[in-house]
């Protein structure tokens, strides 16, 4: 009877740590996850649905997180249902990803976001084996009452106790509030290639040579694909020529050292040519405008921006923006400025940084800081007289103090749980 009852616990706390793992990953990056999840819409022919994608990453990584807490505590006003939910939940997603394997609709399921990847087919085994853990914890609780209940002589009606509810409703409100507050601000933490600390041009060309950008877009006339360069701008065209791929070939045999995929697709550039070579190797720190399309500039972030770009002139440093989006412009209107707006590729721009508008700082290649537009310093008040480093640092201050606050309510969380705890052994 221990043996067995072990071997249950074991396998559902083993499921429910899986679950709250994938919930929390995708919940700190929604941005990633609502795009992962326009990639399935469109592949089951689904695109209605896009429109909800946001929305459907916050509610997916809460479900998965709450689950798992659910699991983890055993909370008696669901566990009787709980087991016979998760072995049904972790069911499809086997039989989903079983899909995806044969068919690669998608090119990976996307279920532990940008932190683990895995293909398709990996996904697929490591789904047969949480499938297992489902059938032991719903077998052991079917058959069973103690190898579920903490305490069997429990009467039912406590199941609904105050601190057990009171703990799942905290769950509950952390579950959303992470994916909150990352969809609105950054991911609270960054598990794409473009961190804060990191070298573009040495992490994204460590063999030294140069990288040949060529644009792939789809003609829309004919569902062909055709190659340009940088200089050929016939692909400026929108109406008819739809963006597929950029590809980068090396120019030369590397000298040593490998060339880092995702960074080395950082490419700024024009109808003139690539400016990304000149542009990293400044040595004075530089700002740079990241807009999904600058049609959408809304009126508070355009505000924001036009007073960096005030700062900037005022301090002679400089500021350009980049876009996936055809070039209307090769300049973009902040107000009484106006700045040079290159293009970006779009994938490359979505893992810069996630959101729609925002604002970056580099010097010398490395990325110091990265503000979504709502979090941008202002820059026409107290912080006027600031140079950009002593702005950087007092970021890196506020998101140290985030963590700690963050930190501090987990904590007091776990704590309230350990007593919710010891009054079920009582």
């Amino acid at each position: 009877m221990r043996i067995r009852n072990g071997l249950v616990a074991l396998c559902r706390i083993a499921l429910a740590l899986v679950f709250i793992f994938s919930g929390f990953v995708k919940a700190v990056d929604p941005w990633g996850t609502a795009i992962k999840l326009g990639e399935y819409f469109h592949a089951f022919g689904m695109d209605a649905l896009s429109g909800g994608r946001y929305a459907f990453s916050i509610l997916l990584s809460s479900a998965e997180m709450l689950l798992g807490f659910c699991l983890l505590f055993r909370f008696g006003f669901v566990r009787r249902r709980l087991p016979g939910l998760m072995l049904i939940v972790v069911g499809f997603f086997t039989l989903l990803t079983l899909v995806l394997a044969l068919w690669n609709p998608v090119s990976d399921c996307g279920c532990f976001g940008d932190a683990v990847k895995l293909t398709n087919w990996q996904t697929f085994y490591k789904n047969l084996i949480l499938l297992l853990l489902a059938v032991v914890v719903w077998f052991g609780s079917y058959r069973k009452k103690e190898c579920w209940d903490w305490n069997p002589d429990v009467p039912e009606h406590d199941s609904g106790h105050l601190i057990e509810w009171s703990l799942g409703l905290l769950f509950l409100l952390f579950s959303l509030g992470v994916g909150l507050y990352s969809l609105r601000h950054l991911p609270l933490i960054d598990f794409l290639p473009f961190k804060a600390g990191v070298n573009l041009a040495v992490q994204g060309n460590k063999s030294g040579t140069d990288l040949v950008t060529t644009l792939i877009y789809k003609d829309k006339t004919t569902g062909q694909n055709h190659e340009f360069s940088l200089s050929d701008t016939t692909w400026y065209d929108s109406t008819r020529w739809e963006f597929v791929d950029t590809r980068f070939v090396e120019r030369a045999e590397p000298s040593g050292g490998e060339t880092d995929p995702a960074l080395a697709e950082f490419s700024i550039f024009n109808a003139q040519g690539d400016r990304t070579a000149e542009l990293l190797a400044r040595p004075q720190e530089w700002l740079l405008v990241t807009l999904t399309d600058p049609a959408e500039l809304s009126g508070s972030c355009r505000d924001k921006l036009a007073d960096a770009a005030d700062y900037a002139l005022a301090r002679g440093v400089l500021m350009i923006g980049v876009t996936p989006v055809a070039l209307a412009d090769s300049v973009l209107s902040l107000g009484a400025r106006h700045i040079p707006l290159y293009n970006i590729d779009g994938t490359t721009l979505k893992s810069l940084i996630r959101a729609h508008q925002g604002l970056v700082v580099i010097k010398e290649g490395t990325i110091l800081a990265k503000w979504n537009c709502r979090d941008i310093p202002d820059l026409n008040g107290e912080n006027a007289e600031q140079s950009i480093l002593s702005l950087v640092a007092a970021h890196a201050v506020q998101v140290n103090i985030s963590w700690l606050l963050g930190v501090c309510g987990v904590v007091l969380v776990l704590l309230y749980a350990v007593y919710f705890i010891h009054r079920r052994h009582v």
